[in-house]
């Protein structure tokens, strides 16, 4: 009988490693979501009031690059030279809103 217990305390902490881990691995995600909105927002805000009639897709390629999914991208939201956008990172999802001050 001491085995089994032995066996089953064992497998119990792989368990819980494996919780643990997956965890963290969802709170990765959500960081590297929140990071990568900010990027893409101040990159495709520089863009809009650089004057270049697609911020968007700036956005998406600077989404591309931080190995984010641009989901949603609007010109304008909290004033003319804004740019607000919304991004996917291992489906975790963050938003961000750039321009001038």
């Amino acid at each position: 009988m001491p085995t089994a217990a032995g066996v089953s305390s064992v497998l119990g902490l792989i368990a819980l490693c494996g919780v643990i881990v997956l965890g963290f691995g969802q709170i990765d995600a959500h960081q590297r979501a929140v990071v990568a909105a900010d990027l893409v927002a101040l990159s495709a805000a520089q863009a809009h009031v650089a004057g270049d009639a697609d911020a968007c897709g700036i956005a998406e390629i600077f989404a591309q690059a931080n190995a984010a999914e641009l989901v949603g991208c609007q010109v304008g939201p909290e004033g003319p030279d804004t740019v607000g956008v919304e991004v996917s990172v291992k489906g975790r999802h963050a938003s961000a809103v750039a321009g001038p001050m």
